[in-house]
Parts: structure tokens; sequence; C-alpha cells
């Protein structure tokens, strides 16, 4: 391999790997693999029947999109039902919230992001401006700093929760999720998963 790696290594290292393991590099990890990793982990989940959905994910992850491609996909996650309300009357966008807390010498600045309906995303910006108004002034010296920064961030990200199309929120998470969105294209229910379980 062109990094010094041994093939074989690299095999052995991806036998060793339990199904679970195996799939979530196939769903999330794999861009950027080398040509040479991309085949062996092909090879082994051929190998253990774990589907072509898991090989096509690998595929996605590692081509470039066109902006048709990537809106292609975020209709996917808009379509489904907000994961806050319930709500599938508005289509889902996607949002930064950032909330800073801080006492005395400590301040704890939390960015998450989170794709729901704009109803909902509008009141999670707003709790965590509520929060950071709050509790976020009071550590020296990055209490105030950080306070300022959440503050932009939440008033930012509320002018594009309620885009006609989807957002810069929502492409992001896509992007960096789409193997997940090619594997799972036709499965309502693990699409639902994924966009609830946003990681932080």
């Amino acid at each position: 391999m062109s990094n010094g790696l041994d093939i074989e290594q690299v095999r052995e290292y991806y036998e060793r790997l339990d199904n679970n393991e195996l799939m979530r590099i196939a769903l999330h990890d794999a861009a950027g693999l080398t040509l040479e990793a991309q085949e062996i982990v092909k090879q082994e989940i051929e190998k253990r029947k774990l589907g072509s959905a898991a090989i096509e994910a690998i595929r996605v992850q590692n081509k470039q999109h066109s902006p048709e491609e990537i809106d292609s996909y975020c209709t996917l996650a808009r379509r489904l039902n907000c994961p806050d309300c319930g709500s599938d009357a508005t289509p889902l966008n996607g949002a930064l919230t950032s909330s800073t807390i801080s006492m005395l010498v400590v301040t704890i600045q939390n960015k998450k992001l989170k794709i729901a309906c704009p109803d909902c995303l509008d009141k999670a910006n707003g709790k965590a401006i509520a929060v950071t108004l709050l509790l976020g002034w009071w550590g020296i010296p990055w209490g105030p700093i950080k306070t300022i920064q959440s503050l932009a961030h939440n008033n930012k990200s509320k002018t594009t929760n309620h885009e006609v199309g989807p957002n810069n929120y929502l492409r992001s998470f896509v992007i960096a999720n789409i193997g997940a969105f090619e594997m799972y294209k036709s499965d309502k229910e693990k699409l639902q998963q994924l966009i609830s379980v946003v990681p932080e």
C-alpha cells in the first residue's frame, strides 16, 4: 500500500473487526480510505454477506458529489418526521445550537447540530440563548467571550431555520453521513434513527 503498510496486515485488521464495527466503517468512516483498503473492506463485507448497500455506501463516500446529489439526500431527511414534535407538516432543516455555562474560572461551551422542523429548531436556539444569557457570563476570563460567541452562533443559525430549501447545517450533516443516507435511502425508519441521534 502507498503508505507503507503491508496489505496483508490491513486485511487481517479488517478481518478481526466484528460486523458492527465493519458496518460503522462502511457507513461513516470510509471517506479517504486508500483504494486498496476500500477493496479489502468491500471483500470483507461480501465475505460476511452484509449486503451490497454497504459496498455502495463506501463508494459514495469516496466520490465528489454535485450540489444536486447532496440536495437529493437532503430531501430524504427533510421528508422525515421531526424528531422533537413528530410532525411531518414542515420540511426538516438543520441548526447549530450553542450554549455557554460558566462558574467562576470554568467556562463550558457546548455546540450541537440538530435536525428538526423549523419551529423546533427555533425553540432549541431560543433555549440555548436563554441558558447562555443566564449562566454564560460568570466565568473569568472566558465567560463573556464564549457567551458572545454562543449568542452569535444561535442568532446566525436562527436566520436559516426557515429556509425553503435545505440549509448548510443540514447539508453538512448529510455530507458527514452520506454513506448511511445511501445505505438507508429506502428505509425511512433507519433514516429517522439517523437524524434523531445526531452526535454532539
